[in-house]
């Protein structure tokens, strides 16, 4: 029996899923010593994400999952782009769980303002990012934007 490394996608998931289990972790001083489960919110719906995203590269990508439920036929370059627009939502999740769970250490004015603006100003320019790539993608490979 040989030991191999483990699949880039597994690795993926095992450090998402330590991310997200220290983010929990995180979430359980801060609720034990304020008892305030609202603020700890913001950190709850980015781990699920960014454990959905990162349990799919060990599966089929979210990305692509979503894909096909839209109709998209995909090739073997299409199937590749959503397992990289995939890795790049769990890379900016990841950064993103670290940033809202730091805020909920600082001043409320500072966790209402990153939770409530920046990080949706920040998911928008995700978004608009990845949907600028997969056009140009889709040019360079002869498809319509």
């Amino acid at each position: 029996m040989s030991t191999s490394a483990p699949r880039p996608a597994v690795h993926a998931f095992r450090i998402a899923l330590r991310i997200a289990f220290t983010a929990g972790l995180v979430w359980l001083v801060y609720y034990l010593r304020a008892n305030r489960f609202v603020r700890a919110y913001p950190l709850a719906m980015v781990a699920i994400a960014l454990f959905l995203f990162a349990h799919s590269l060990s599966t089929t990508p979210l990305a692509e999952q979503i894909a096909r439920r839209m109709g998209e036929a995909l090739d073997d370059d299409g199937v590749r782009y959503c397992r990289l627009a995939t890795w790049a939502w769990v890379v900016f999740l990841s950064l993103h769980l670290l940033l809202t769970a730091a805020t909920l250490f600082l001043s409320r004015q500072t966790w209402a303002w990153y939770n409530g603006c920046v990080s949706y100003l920040l998911f928008g320019l995700m978004f608009a990012g990845e949907y600028g790539v997969r056009i140009l993608y889709r040019r360079h490979h002869g498809r319509n934007g």
